[in-house]
């Protein structure tokens, strides 16, 4: 019996996004479920979460001397991960980056740097 031509598509397409890309469209509470108002309110939370990192890396002299964005580009899954998912991390933001963002990392800083920056980031 030979194949659907709409299921050759869909097997084309799932190995064409096999590779780092395809986390664009995770199916996140963010992405599938969320209003604007909603997305905001996740993306001003991330940033927060974010800057708190990246003030308590400074004062312990880790990352000395980076600004926040670059802090950001150089924050490693692995490390986020760490802090927020490891028993000893921060539970709340772990499920809520869990909850909201699927534990997509990349998605998650995306989403922060859509808040709205506070003036203080660069002093």
């Amino acid at each position: 019996m030979a194949r659907d031509y709409n299921d050759v598509a869909f097997d084309n397409m799932q190995g064409a996004t096999k590779n780092k890309a395809s986390n664009l469209f995770r199916e996140s509470k963010y992405n599938i479920n969320s209003s604007k108002k909603e997305r905001a309110g996740y993306d001003s939370r991330a940033l927060n979460a974010l800057i708190d990192m990246w003030i308590g890396d400074r004062d312990r002299n880790q990352f000395k001397d980076i600004d926040f964005n670059r802090y950001v580009e150089l924050l490693k899954p692995s490390l986020f991960e760490e802090r927020v998912l490891a028993r000893e991390g921060d539970q709340k933001l772990g499920d809520f980056f869990l909850d909201i963002y699927e534990g997509d990392v990349d998605q998650f800083k995306a989403s922060a740097m859509r808040a709205p920056m506070p003036e203080a980031i660069g002093e």
